[in-house]
C-alpha cells in the first residue's frame, strides 16, 4: 500500500476511535457547567493539573516504550508488553510509598483515592492501546474507543446527575470507563497471553528504559506547559479558584484543534517509524499540509469564540471565551511542535524531546509569573502560546542536522501574525471586529488553501490511477 494512502487510512481509522472521546470534552462542559459551581470546577482544574502531570512519572515512560519497541520487529512482543507491565507496576509502588508527601498538593487531599485510581487505570490502559496498535489492530482501537466514549458518559452522569458527586464524580467516571477499556483490549487482543513474568527481559527493559526515561521529564515538562497556567491564577488571583474554573473551560475550542492533532498522530507515529524510503521529502509534504488544517482551522475557530460560548455556556462562564482565542493559538503550535517531535521518536533521540520541552516548561513559568499579575488570565493563555512557540522554533532548528523538514517560514510568520491579529481584534471588542476578524480568516483560508488542494489531488490521483489500472 502506498504510504500516503496508508496514513489516509490509519488517519481515518484513528478518527473513528477518537473523535467520539475527544468529543465528549465538547458535549460534558455544558453538564459540568450546571452540576458543578465554578470555584470547584477551579479546584478540580488543579487536581487534573496534577494526575497529567504525574501520569508519565508513574509509567516510567513505558506506555511510549511499547508502541516503538512493539513496532520493532527484532524484538519479542511478549518481552516487550511484560517489561512495560513491570515498569508501570514498579512505578506505582514508588508513588504509593510518596503518599504522605502526595497528601501536601494544595486542593487534593479529599481526592486522593480517586487520583490514585486514576494514575494506575489510564496509564494501564495506555499501555494496553499502545500495544494493540503495535499489533496493527487498528479496527479494535476504533471500537475501543467509541465503547469508552458511551462509558464515559454513563458514567459522567450516574456521577454528576444521578449521585451528585460533583468534581470527584468527574475523575471516578473516567476511571471507571478507563477499567472497561483495559478488560475491553485485555480480552479482545488476548494481551493475557503476552504477560509472562517468565519472558522479562532485562537487557531488552535496559534498551526501553534509556528511550523511555528521557521522555518522563520531557512529557513532565510538556505537561507543565499544558496545566501550569491553571495553578498560577488559582494561587496568584484574588478569587483564582473561579478564575481557574473559567480558564478550564476556555479550553474547548483549543481542545476541538487538538482533538484533529491526535486523531492525525495516532496514525502519524506508526508512518513516521514505519515508513522509510524517501522520508524527507514525505515529512515534508505531510508537514506541509499539517500547518495549512491547523490554521485554516484555527482562524475558524478563532472567529467562533465569542458567539460560540454565549450559547455553549451559561451564567458567568460565558466570560471563559476571552481567554479561548489565544488557546487556539498555542494549540496550534503545540500541535506543530509534536509533529518535530516524530522525528526524535524516529530517531530515538528522546533526550533532545526532553531539552525543548523543558526549555518550554521554564519559558512558559517564567511569562506566567510576568503577565498574570499585569493583565490577569489573559496573560496565562498569552504565556503558553508564547512558550509553545519558543519548543517550535528550537524543534526546527535541532531537527534539521536529524532529518530536514522544508517549509515556508515566510508563510507560517504571516499565517501567525494574522491569527495574532484576529485575537486581539476580538479580546478588545474593536469597532467592527467581526468584519475585520473575518477578513483575517478568509486571508489564512487563501494563503493555504492552494496547498491542501495540491495534496488531496495528489491522494486523488494514486487513487484513481489504481482504478484505472484494476
Amino acid at each position: 500500500m502506498d504510504k500516503y494512502k496508508r496514513l489516509a487510512s490509519n488517519t481515518l481509522l484513528f478518527a473513528i476511535s477518537n473523535f467520539s472521546s475527544k468529543m465528549l470534552t465538547f458535549f460534558l462542559k455544558p453538564m459540568y457547567s450546571r452540576a458543578v459551581p465554578t470555584e470547584e470546577m477551579g479546584i478540580y482544574n488543579n487536581v487534573w493539573g496534577y494526575i497529567i502531570l504525574l501520569l508519565p512519572l508513574i509509567t516510567l515512560g513505558m506506555d511510549y516504550a511499547v508502541l516503538r519497541f512493539g513496532l520493532d520487529k527484532t524484538c519479542d512482543r511478549k518481552s516487550v508488553f511484560t517489561n512495560s507491565v513491570v515498569g508501570l507496576l514498579s512505578g506505582f509502588v514508588v508513588l504509593l510509598a510518596c503518599y504522605p508527601v502526595m497528601q501536601m498538593l494544595p486542593n487534593a487531599q479529599e481526592y486522593m483515592t480517586a487520583i490514585y485510581a486514576m494514575l494506575f487505570v489510564s496509564n494501564l490502559r495506555r499501555i494496553c492501546a499502545n500495544f494493540v496498535r503495535a499489533k496493527n489492530a487498528l479496527r479494535l482501537v476504533a471500537i475501543d474507543g467509541i465503547l469508552t466514549s458511551l462509558t464515559t458518559v454513563v458514567f459522567n452522569v450516574i456521577f454528576l446527575v444521578g449521585v451528585q458527586k460533583g468534581a470527584a464524580g468527574i475523575l471516578w467516571a473516567t476511571v471507571l470507563a478507563d477499567l472497561c477499556s483495559c478488560l475491553l483490549l485485555i480480552w479482545a487482543a488476548s494481551l493475557g497471553k503476552y504477560l509472562r513474568f517468565s519472558r522479562y527481559n532485562n537487557r531488552l527493559m535496559g534498551q526501553m528504559l534509556r528511550y523511555a526515561l528521557p521522555l518522563v521529564p520531557s512529557l513532565m515538562c510538556w505537561n507543565i506547559t499544558n496545566s501550569s497556567d491553571v495553578i498560577f491564577v488559582t494561587n496568584m488571583l484574588e478569587d483564582g479558584k473561579r478564575l481557574a474554573g473559567l480558564l478550564g473551560y476556555s479550553y474547548v475550542l483549543a481542545q476541538a484543534v487538538q482533538m484533529v492533532a491526535y486523531i492525525f498522530n495516532d496514525a502519524w507515529q506508526l508512518s513516521a517509524v514505519t515508513e522509510q524510503e524517501g522520508r524527507e521529502s514525505f515529512f515534508s509534504r505531510i508537514f506541509s499540509a499539517y500547518q495549512s488544517t491547523m490554521f485554516i482551522g484555527g482562524a475558524m475557530l478563532i472567529l467562533l469564540c465569542k458567539p460560540f460560548y454565549s450559547i455553549y455556556l451559561s451564567g458567568e462562564d460565558v466570560q471563559a471565551w476571552k481567554y479561548a482565542p489565544f488557546l487556539v493559538m498555542a494549540t496550534i503550535y503545540s500541535c506543530l511542535s509534536g509533529f518535530l517531535n516524530s522525528i526524535y521518536v524516529v530517531e530515538k533521540r528522546s533526550g533532545l524531546s526532553l531539552f525543548t520541552s523543558a526549555m518550554g516548561a521554564a519559558v512558559n513559568c517564567v511569562l506566567n509569573l510576568c503577565l498574570i499579575p499585569l493583565i490577569g488570565v489573559t496573560g496565562a493563555a498569552l504565556a503558553t502560546f508564547l512558550s509553545y512557540v519558543s519548543v517550535f522554533v528550537l524543534r526546527a532548528v535541532n531537527t534539521r542536522g536529524l532529518l530536514k523538514v522544508r517549509f515556508s517560514v515566510k508563510l507560517l510568520v504571516l499565517n501567525s501574525l494574522l491569527l495574532i491579529l484576529e485575537c486581539s481584534l476580538m479580546i478588545v471588542s474593536a469597532k467592527l471586529w467581526p468584519l475585520w476578524c473575518s477578513l483575517c480568516a478568509v486571508a489564512v483560508f487563501a494563503l493555504n488553501f492552494g496547498g491542501l488542494w495540491r495534496m488531496a489531488k495528489q491522494l486523488l490521483g494514486k487513487v484513481t490511477k489504481r482504478r484505472r489500472r484494476a
